[in-house]
């Protein structure tokens, strides 16, 4: 197990009780410590393969001997018959710890086979520009309704998205705490570069420097802690919410959760402020999303991800500093209409720019 010593008793004894657990088929580790670019304070990523027939994965954080270890719940029928795309990073990097009947090596294996393949690229790739026209609908939806603050935060998720693309035909993987740097690398070598420039530009990150990244954690921390607060609060309607929702509201409202992001973007500031602050967009945009739908269910209204940011400024129900949290920490605090039609405009061409490419790219970089 390539982790710390310090660590590797804790989670020997771990793994242990979750070998004696009836419905924990196996378990491996993914992640840095996985792949060996871990810091110390990175957390330690367990896959978890559980015999539960569900349709999809869940995280939950522990802290055991002040060791984070994420638990990444997945059903047992994901590693036997199709393997969904979005596991298969974890499975191309983990390394097997416990496997009751061989089905998790087996799948290892096959992913070992096939991960660079083309068509398994391509399938990794779809599923990415499934989920940037997600996002991009909703912008134009929030746009035409006034919403700029959500417009652009949509955006960006949204070319984000396509960013993953050129990432991963670039052959790097798709990381939170490097992915600016593995972004870089990928767009240089696939000859786009200016697709790489655009995003650093339309999400922000252009003139960050370490100042701006430390003031930016600041005001996360402290809408982090309210959101934690309104979970606590609210913890009786989570009957009333899909457990995946459900489950992202107990991962992301946990202590343990908010002491391990502190941490690490602390590291981060240090080494890249523009990463630092690509993380934490990217990890409050996925939590305000859960939060979101909580604050909903409390309000007893119907939800609209397209204008998220406008809902949560009038709810009553929610906290108006995790609102004014959010949008700073977002970096759309102040955006005008034009600002937003123009980001549109350039998000659009990007994404047909590398809809039309991306398989003659797959072709000529993935062998």
């Amino acid at each position: 197990m390539s982790v710390p010593s310090k660590f590797r008793g804790v989670l020997d004894q771990f793994i242990e009780d979750l070998k004696a657990r009836e419905m924990i088929s196996g378990v491996g580790l993914f992640g840095s410590w996985s792949r060996g670019d871990a810091v110390p304070s990175s957390d330690v990523d367990l896959l978890v393969v559980e015999n539960r027939d569900l349709d999809y994965e869940y995280v939950e954080r522990i802290e055991v001997n002040n060791c984070l270890i994420d638990l990444n719940y997945v059903p047992k029928r994901w590693i036997l018959y199709r393997v969904p795309p979005e596991i298969d990073q974890k499975l191309y990097e983990t390394k097997v710890l416990f496997d009751k009947d061989g089905s998790l090596t087996r799948a290892k294996d096959l992913m070992l086979k096939v991960y660079w393949r083309p068509e398994r690229v391509e399938i990794r790739t779809e599923a990415y520009l499934v989920e940037a026209d997600t996002y991009l609908s909703r912008a134009r939806l929030a746009f035409n309704r006034g919403d700029y603050q959500s417009a652009k935060f949509n955006s960006i998720k949204g070319f984000w998205a396509i960013m993953k693309i050129i990432t991963e035909i670039g052959r790097k993987p798709i990381l939170g705490f490097s992915f600016i740097r593995n972004l870089e690398s990928a767009s240089k070598s696939l000859g786009m570069y200016a697709l790489y420039e655009s995003y650093i530009e339309l999400a922000g990150l252009a003139s960050l420097n370490k100042a701006n990244a430390k003031i930016m954690l600041d005001k996360l921390s402290s809408t982090w802690r309210a959101m934690m607060d309104f979970i606590a609060a609210n913890s009786s309607l989570f009957r009333s919410i899909h457990p995946k929702i459900n489950a992202k509201l107990n991962y992301y409202g946990r202590e343990g959760f908010l002491k391990g992001l502190i941490a690490r973007v602390n590291d981060l500031i240090e080494e890249s402020p523009v990463e630092s602050a690509h993380y934490m967009f990217h990890v409050l945009a996925d939590a305000i999303e859960g939060y979101a739908f909580l604050v909903a269910t409390a309000d007893n209204v119907r939800f609209d991800y397209a204008t998220i940011l406008k809902y949560l400024g009038e709810s009553k129900k929610s906290p108006t500093e995790i609102y004014y949290g959010a949008i700073d920490v977002l970096g759309v605090k102040e955006v005008s209409g034009r600002e937003v039609e123009e980001t549109l405009k350039s998000i659009s061409e990007a994404t047909l720019n590398v809809r039309q490419k991306r398989k003659s790219l797959i072709s000529q970089f993935i062998s």
